[in-house]
């Protein structure tokens, strides 16, 4: 009879936990998602003429602080898909989801490493352009043109391990895993696949498809996102309590 207490109350436990991580990933979901399309929208696209063009543009915003708004945004989205993988039942889905945790925290430290350069290395650089002349100024756009071409060359990683990769690890992991619709992985897996195959041949020098399409990615996985979110809420919510 005490065993079977025991049992009972680490089920429970158990299953609490469960609930917790699901409620509190689809809120980080939900509130990263907004964010990123937020933080995308205002980001805008950089002038590609000249270099000039791309200092006067960074050095008219708060560009630091508004990568650091995305850095926030993503590690919302790693907490969101935590709770998805601690959701997830069966052993492919399981091992697949874990992989997908795994290529998470791989693809956030390459975007702190991408955005440490993107972000408040390049808006000094901008301001410092900015309030300086002659062979001073030269300098800086010399610098600046540097910085540009080191983070074009770590963005399409930065695509490849953070958009590709993870989505489509986490929609493997969803086709396999009854508690959730199919629709929805293969949706994860068409995404991050695209954006791994585009950011993965663009690193490694093939322009077999253009970086542009990473942004179509990004709009596909800003709504699953949002479904995955949901589909965790409605979990939760479906898991009566057990009785004392």
């Amino acid at each position: 009879m005490t065993q079977d207490v025991e049992q009972h109350g680490t089920f429970r436990e158990l299953r609490d936990r469960q609930v917790s991580f699901l409620r509190i990933g689809a809120v980080c979901g939900l509130v990263g998602t907004l964010g990123y399309v937020i933080a995308f929208v205002l980001h805008g696209d950089l002038p590609n003429q000249t270099t000039e063009s791309v200092l006067t543009f960074i050095a008219t915003r708060p560009w630091a602080l508004h990568h650091f708004a995305i850095v926030l945004c993503f590690m919302l989205w790693a907490a969101a898909l935590s709770g998805l993988g601690h959701s997830l039942t069966g052993g492919a889905a399981w091992v697949a989801g874990r992989l997908g945790q795994l290529s998470v925290v791989l693809g956030l430290a390459v975007l702190l490493w991408h955005y440490n350069i993107d972000g408040p290395a390049l808006e000094q650089v901008a301001d410092a352009w900015a309030a300086t002349s002659g062979a001073e100024q030269a300098v800086h756009l010399e610098r600046g043109t540097l910085l540009l071409l080191a983070t074009a060359g770590m963005f399409p990683l930065y695509v490849a391990l953070l958009l590709g990769l993870p989505f489509l690890l986490y929609g493997i992991a969803l086709v396999l895993d009854p508690h959730y619709p199919s629709w929805l992985g293969w949706v994860g897996i068409a995404a991050g696949g695209l954006a791994f195959v585009v950011g993965a041949t663009n690193f490694a020098g093939f322009d077999v498809l253009p970086m542009n399409l990473f942004v179509l990615t990004v709009l596909v996985l800003d709504f699953w996102m949002l479904a995955v979110a949901r589909l965790m809420w409605r979990r939760a919510t479906s898991l009566a309590p057990l009785p004392a």
